[in-house]
């Protein structure tokens, strides 16, 4: 039985061809490989570099190369399994959960040897392009969310959805179901959220399946007092120390984006901005101004750190950009048929489908807040990790004479993104990771 460092970290990685029946083991020739997740993409990807001599597909003198002997034409399913130094698994099998070829290109060809690159893509991925959302929907807007994975999009893969609080009614005008789930994701609020406080969900996959998840829930690590929540995944710190604290692991390096461009987030408006709503049943125009600090009163937001982003008053006192929407007043009311939505409608003519003029302001603000502090760091390989993810890090203070981590910039982040680097020789992962404020919650070490 192999011992633990002995074991390869490639357990499977394979390609096989329907069609013809014909398979090969792509190991040997792995140059490298590169698996990619974020909050921001509703499916994950990877790419491969294989070299490839000639006879990879076939036997004696009836050899041929991978391209042509197998053949590869596009939407070839690809078999991975990887383990990382831990035995954390990186596992994308069977077959609604494989990978499948969806472009190749040649990087180098010589007499002896072609280069390829392989970028591989999701069953739904390439889906969502032949299927589209027509029905009409109804009720909370998680249930939405399932019905279009399961009956639009038909995957199987596991789901993590959380609970909506609102409700909408919509029809899906033929969409494609990534966008349709975008889409409702800017207009979601969690359960225990509040209309003007909480709103902002993302839809991304992880290697675990489809994540729809409030802000709230992604960045919310503390409960009641503000003491530290188990939702830490993992610890990091940066030290040039050959011994680590225990439960530490190491940063082998990191970036802190220092860029300031005062003049971009006035132009997003992400410290004051007006919204515009007109209501068409009854003519009324109706304006609200918002700021990022008044978005955070009342103390229902969540935040990573415990200062948020502000610059010099006299710069943010005037608005900088607008919004409008057209308020969804007497279309789709409720209902089971025809005949109540009707019934529904006529008791509450100015009712809103969508109570857009408090739900809109919170969200908007908050996508653009969450993308505050950037930072990119890289680790030893950790297969463990997902998009989404909450973990603290600590950099050092380069300004201090103490050995103290940085109290600005140490803290919570959430993984914005992450790309697995695999090659026969090492693992490593790079993650950006973002945070809407700076410092450090009491209680989080």
């Amino acid at each position: 039985m192999a011992t633990k460092k002995e074991k390869s970290t490639f357990k499977e990685l394979s390609i096989s061809n329907p069609r013809t029946d014909a398979a090969a083991d792509l190991k040997a020739g792995l140059i490298e490989l590169k698996y990619y997740e974020s909050i921001l993409s509703n499916h994950v990807t990877s790419t491969m570099v294989l070299g490839d001599t000639g006879n990879t597909i076939g036997e004696g003198k009836n050899r041929k190369d991978l391209l042509n002997g197998l053949p590869v034409r596009g939407g070839e399913p690809v078999r991975m399994v990887l383990l990382d130094k831990n035995d954390n698994e990186l596992k994308f099998v069977g077959k609604d959960g494989a990978f499948y070829v969806n472009r190749i290109k040649n990087v180098l060809t010589d007499t002896k040897k072609t280069l390829m690159q392989f970028d591989l893509c999701t069953k739904e991925f390439i889906g969502n392009e032949q299927v589209r959302v027509q029905k009409r929907y109804s009720g909370k807007i998680s249930e939405s969310v399932k019905k279009i994975l399961k009956d639009v999009l038909k995957t199987e893969k596991p789901q993590d959805i959380e609970e909506s609080s609102n409700s909408y009614n919509f029809i899906g005008n033929l969409k494609k179901p990534f966008y349709t789930l975008t889409w409702l994701a800017s207009k979601s609020i969690p359960s225990d959220g509040a209309y003007g406080k909480t709103a902002g969900f993302f839809f991304f996959e992880t290697k675990d399946g489809y994540q729809f998840k409030s802000i709230d829930t992604l960045i919310g690590p503390t409960k009641g007092g503000g003491s530290a929540d188990s939702k830490i995944s993992h610890k990091f710190e940066f030290t040039n120390l050959p011994d680590r604290r225990e439960g530490f692991g190491k940063i082998l390096k990191y970036n802190v984006n220092k860029n300031i461009d005062l003049h971009e987030k006035l132009t997003i408006g992400a410290y004051n901005s007006r919204f515009t709503f007109f209501n068409p049943y009854t003519f009324h125009v109706k304006h609200k101004d918002i700021s990022m600090k008044d978005n955070q009163s009342g103390g229902k937001v969540k935040t990573a750190g415990t200062e948020l982003d502000f610059v010099a008053p006299e710069f943010t006192q005037s608005i900088t950009r607008g919004f409008s929407a057209v308020l969804d007043v007497g279309t789709l009311p409720t209902g089971k048929d025809g005949k109540e939505q009707i019934d529904n409608w006529r008791k509450k003519k100015d009712e809103t489908n969508d109570k857009v003029t408090d739900r809109m302001i919170q969200a908007v603000t908050r996508y653009n807040q969450i993308y505050s502090i950037s930072v990119d760091i890289m680790i030893e390989g950790d297969f463990s990790l997902k998009a989404g993810d909450t973990i603290y890090c600590e950099f050092p203070d380069v300004s201090a004479q103490t050995k103290r981590p940085s109290k600005e910039t140490s803290g919570l982040y959430l993984i914005s993104s992450l790309c697995h680097k695999v090659t026969p020789s090492n693992t490593l992962t790079s993650l950006n990771l973002i945070r809407d404020s700076y410092g450090t919650k009491k209680g989080v070490k």
